[in-house]
C-alpha cells in the first residue's frame, strides 16, 4: 500500500509539472561524418536489424566521408517546470564527400525522420529554462547518387535506407518562445530487407551517420 501511495504521488507530481502541448517549427544543421559498416544481410529473401559497433563513430571521423546536413521540422512539446516530452517530423538533406584514389566521391541524401525526446530542466523561471534532452529517431534516407557507387546494385545496396539514431544535447528556452539547442546524433541500428531479386531496403553495407549540430525552434 505504501509503495502504491508513493507511486501515485510521484505520478501526480510529474503530471502537475507538465504543461499544455505547444506546437513548434524549427531548423537544424550540423557537421556530419559517415562510414559504412557491414550488415547481416548476406543473402536474398531476408530481413534483419544490424547494430554498429561503438568504434564506428571514431571510424566515421577518421576514415569516413565528411560534410554537412540540415533539416526543417514541425512537432509538439509538453514541457513542465522540470520534465517534458516532445515528438517531431523532419525533412532534410545530407551531403558528404571523401577523397579516394585521387578522386572526390560524394554522397547525397534526402532525409525524413520521426523523433521523440525527453527533456529535463535544471532551471526554469517560467519564461526561460535550461536543461538537457535525449531521444531516438527513425530516419529514412533516399540516396540520390547511389548509382555512382553501386557497381552491382542487385547484390550490394538499395537507394532506400532506413535506420535508427539516438540524440542527446543541451536545450535553452528564451522568452517563452525561442528554443536553442546543441546536440550530438549517433547511429543505433539499420534495417535491411531483400526479396528474391534485389535489395529493397539498406544493403550488405549500411551508412552510419554521426552529426554534431545546433538547432532553433520557435514554440507557439
Amino acid at each position: 500500500m505504501k509503495k502504491t501511495l508513493v507511486g501515485i504521488a510521484t505520478a501526480s507530481l510529474l503530471c502537475a509539472g507538465v504543461a499544455e502541448a505547444r506546437l513548434f517549427v524549427g531548423i537544424e544543421g550540423g557537421y556530419t561524418a559517415q562510414h559504412f559498416y557491414q550488415t547481416a544481410l548476406d543473402s536474398l529473401s531476408s530481413f534483419n536489424f544490424t547494430f554498429p559497433s561503438p568504434e564506428i563513430m571514431g571510424e566515421a571521423f577518421d576514415k569516413g566521408a565528411r560534410g554537412y546536413s540540415f533539416s526543417a521540422m514541425v512537432g509538439s512539446e509538453d514541457v513542465g517546470s522540470i520534465f517534458g516530452t516532445r515528438w517531431y517530423l523532419g525533412a532534410g538533406y545530407t551531403s558528404v564527400s571523401k577523397e579516394f584514389d585521387g578522386k572526390t566521391w560524394s554522397r547525397e541524401f534526402i532525409d525524413a525522420s520521426l523523433g521523440f525526446d525527453m527533456i529535463l530542466n535544471f532551471y526554469n523561471s517560467g519564461t526561460t529554462s535550461f536543461g538537457i534532452f535525449g531521444g531516438v529517431s527513425m530516419d529514412y534516407h533516399y540516396w540520390l547518387n547511389a548509382s555512382d557507387h553501386n557497381v552491382d546494385k542487385i547484390i550490394t545496396m538499395s537507394e532506400h535506407l532506413f535506420d535508427f539514431a539516438g540524440k542527446v544535447g543541451l536545450t535553452t528556452l528564451l522568452a517563452n518562445h525561442h528554443r536553442v539547442e546543441v546536440f550530438a546524433k549517433l547511429p543505433m541500428a539499420s534495417m535491411n530487407i531483400s526479396d528474391s531479386k534485389e535489395v529493397v531496403l539498406g544493403g550488405v553495407f549500411a551508412p552510419a551517420n554521426v552529426t554534431f549540430g545546433a538547432s532553433y525552434k520557435f514554440v507557439f
